[in-house]
């Protein structure tokens, strides 16, 4: 007869392989918008990709940059952006943040999550919030 724990360890396995394959399934995505009136110069970038190259992306007023990936608990995406003259940082995504989706717009007077809150001010460059 097998022993109870022997059994109780297998199905930990299995489930945890489960899981596991579950969580690289799962997709995330970052949405950039720009609904300012100068073009935004993006660099985003995580751990292990980066988005639009060393070169980086231009962003026209109106127009957006979006990209989807594989969620993984230690998944985080950054964007550094040149804007009319001056420097930004910010955290696009960051897994332990909760949800699947970043959405950021950028705005004359600041950088804001979702459209909603502001994150960034855009004339003193300092987190908001």
């Amino acid at each position: 007869m097998t022993p109870p724990l022997v059994i109780f360890g297998a199905i930990q396995y299995v489930l945890g392989a489960i899981i596991s394959i579950i969580d690289r399934t799962r997709r995330c995505s970052v949405v950039i918008e720009n609904h300012g009136r100068h073009h935004a110069h993006l660099w985003c970038a995580s751990k292990n990709d980066r988005i639009g190259g060393k070169e980086g992306i231009w962003l026209a007023p109106g127009e957006s940059l979006g990209w989807s990936f594989g969620w993984t608990p230690t998944t985080q995406f950054w964007c550094t952006m040149d804007w009319y003259g001056r420097r930004y940082g910010w955290d696009v995504y960051v897994a332990n943040w909760g949800g699947l989706t970043g959405r950021w717009h950028i705005r004359d007077d600041g950088i804001y999550e979702g459209g909603g809150d502001k994150r960034m001010d855009i004339e003193s460059n300092q987190p908001v919030g």
